[in-house]
């Protein structure tokens, strides 16, 4: 209709560059793939999406590392247990180690019905955290308003 209608050329070159854009199931039959390209179509249609005109598509940059504890399992299991063993005898402050455990227990919101088990567990997460990323619970302001959790 006076030039407006896309020539089968056009479609073909489409249906191509999608099709090349979308990765290739194992297995997929050739009605399969057609579905699928034609469900990408759609999309792109009522998302007013166009196949790019630009072959060179930058890549995908790969992401660092992600950061792992590097304490062993052994070590948060005997922080986890000095936690739980100052949370059951009343939270005596009577070294540093038990000044970090106050400054994160007040740190963290209190959660209804919260076992003592799980709240030392969560504060040794903090702390593993914390250790991670060379944070000192002395360095945190003790100003910071502290949390409320209506848990």
């Amino acid at each position: 209709i006076r030039g407006g209608k896309p020539t089968d050329e056009d479609l073909t070159d489409k249906f191509k560059k999608i099709d090349t854009m979308l990765p290739a199931k194992k297995g997929q039959t050739p009605e399969e793939r057609a579905k699928e390209i034609e469900g990408a179509m759609d999309w792109m249609r009522s998302h007013g999406v166009k196949p790019s005109e630009d072959d060179d598509v930058p890549g995908f940059q790969t992401v660092g590392s992600i950061p792992v504890s590097t304490r062993s399992p052994e070590d948060r299991k005997k922080d986890l247990d000095n936690v739980l063993n100052w949370l059951r005898s009343g939270k005596p402050t009577d070294d540093d180690m038990t000044d970090e455990f106050k400054k994160i227990d007040s740190m963290l919101p209190q959660k209804k019905g919260q076992s003592p088990q799980e709240r030392a567990r969560e504060i040794e997460s903090a702390l593993d955290w914390m250790r991670q990323l060379g944070v000192v619970p002395d360095d945190v302001d003790a100003s910071v308003p502290k949390s409320s959790n209506n848990d």
